[in-house]
Order: C-alpha cells, then structure tokens, then sequence
C-alpha cells in the first residue's frame, strides 16, 4: 500500500505543530521546512482545518494551531480522513467491476490485512508521532 501525497503531506504538519505546543506556524514555513509544494500543503492545511484538527487565524500574527483535542487523535482516523480511495477495485460495489469478484480468495486477504494496517495506525496518536 502506498499512502498518497495528501496524507504525507498532513501528517508533517500535524508532527511540525505537534512538536511546538501553543505556536502558531504558517504553511510557508512549513513548506519551507519540509521542502514541498506550498500549493500542496495549503490544501492540506485546510482540509485539516475544515475537519476539526488545525485552528487557523488570518492577518499579521495569524497561522495554524492543532486544535486542543488533536494530539489524543488517533493516526487512523487521520488516514482514514486523507486516504479517499478503496485499496482494490472490488471493495467499492457501486464501481467494481471485476470479473472473478465473486470467486476471488483475494479480497479477503486483502481486506484482513488492511483491517491490520489500521489496528496499528489506531494504536498510536498523534501525541506519539512527535516523539
């Protein structure tokens, strides 16, 4: 499984605002900093905003914050949020159209083991990424 820019890219600014509590930062900092896309990271920044987990201010002094409850937030839930898309085809009924869907011993295999990769992910938070 490859996780997409997006989530990447969410995950650094959680840690960077992680790692200086009660500081705001500026997506071109962190741009800078993690040397990507600003465009990119401004997107990020603000999916994150209008999910809950960042608080940002406007003009002079203005930046981002983790919202209070953010460093007790599951990665999980972080991945689940950035990581639109099914792993496979055929775990999205409405589009699947795979021939062997029915017979295929594949999906659950797949589906056990990306059921693993989230138990891991949900056992750390975000608190835990900035040590």
């Amino acid at each position: 499984m490859q996780l997409t820019s997006h989530t990447d890219y969410a995950l650094r600014v959680l840690i960077y605002l992680m790692r200086r509590p009660g500081e705001k930062a500026t997506t071109r900092e962190m741009a800078e900093f993690y040397q990507v896309s600003l465009n990119h990271l401004t997107k990020v920044a603000k999916a994150l905003t209008r999910a809950g987990w960042l608080v940002a201010s406007r003009g002079a002094g203005g930046g981002l914050m983790l919202a209070p409850h953010t460093p007790d937030t599951r990665v999980g839930e972080i991945v689940r949020f950035t990581e639109s898309g099914e792993l496979v085809e055929c775990f999205t009924p409405a589009t699947n159209t795979c021939p062997i869907a029915k017979a295929c011993a594949l999906k659950p295999v797949l589906y056990q083991a990306r059921r693993a990769f989230f138990d891991v992910l949900d056992r750390h938070t975000v608190r835990d990424l900035a040590r």
